[in-house]
């Protein structure tokens, strides 16, 4: 289903959230690899668009399309909006149909939530001209957040967010995101494993990365589609 997009108000820099909320979220450092570009985008469980507005704002997309399965309205930057399930093929083919082909792709904490994120890669991958881009951030199940208290307490508690949101049907360790990332025609051609703060930064030097895939919180991936 398609949704028309009124204006909202919105801080004057479009670097800052929009909301605080999940949904709001820019995510900037994910968004750094996203090519320079007058890129047709496209963010796939997007919420109000604020990653895909950011884009815009930085000169990174000319166009800005959001699907996501709640039928919020969507930031005023936002050219085209469609609400429904994620892993309808029907809503995927209307998307790619009104507004595609598509340059850059964002599926940003997403693909983890549904029932089968490969055929909805799949889907994705056709959407895309010949040299475009999937972005996606995939939660890391090998993290000492889960792990920890699964080893030592015999606990594996979900909560609202995080690697352990209670709403994640999927989970991936390093391997299995390149793979799911890895298919038809998409080659990865960047992954990073992001954590943050000065201490765990500290262990990883101190600890020469050893243990650097027990601190990563999201893979950060980027795969280009081949001609």
């Amino acid at each position: 289903m398609r949704i028309d997009t009124p204006a909202l108000e919105i801080p004057e820099t479009a670097t800052q959230p929009v909301r605080e909320d999940y949904h709001a979220l820019i995510r900037k450092e994910v968004l750094k690899l996203v090519p320079e570009g007058q890129n047709n985008v496209l963010d796939v469980g997007g919420g109000i668009g604020a990653s895909a507005a950011y884009l815009k704002s930085t000169g990174k997309a000319a166009q800005a399309t959001v699907v996501d399965l709640v039928g919020t309205a969507c930031l005023p930057q936002i050219d085209h909006a469609f609400g429904g399930d994620l892993e309808d093929p029907a809503l995927l083919e209307q998307v790619a149909h009104d507004c595609g082909p598509f340059d850059v792709i964002l599926c940003l904490d997403v693909l983890e939530h549904l029932s089968d994120p490969w055929t909805v890669v799949d889907r994705l991958s056709d959407m895309l001209v010949p040299g475009g881009v999937i972005v996606a951030s995939i939660p890391n199940v090998r993290n000492y957040r889960l792990l920890g208290p699964l080893l030592f307490q015999g606990r594996f508690d979900l909560v609202e967010r995080g690697i352990l949101d209670r709403t994640h049907l999927r989970w991936f360790v390093g391997d299995t995101a390149k793979a799911l990332m890895s298919r038809r025609k998409l080659r990865v051609n960047a992954f990073h494993k992001f954590f943050e703060g000065p201490k765990k930064t500290l262990f990883n030097r101190l600890t020469l990365g050893l243990f650097r895939d027990f601190l990563t919180i999201q893979f950060y991936i980027r795969s280009v589609k081949q001609g």
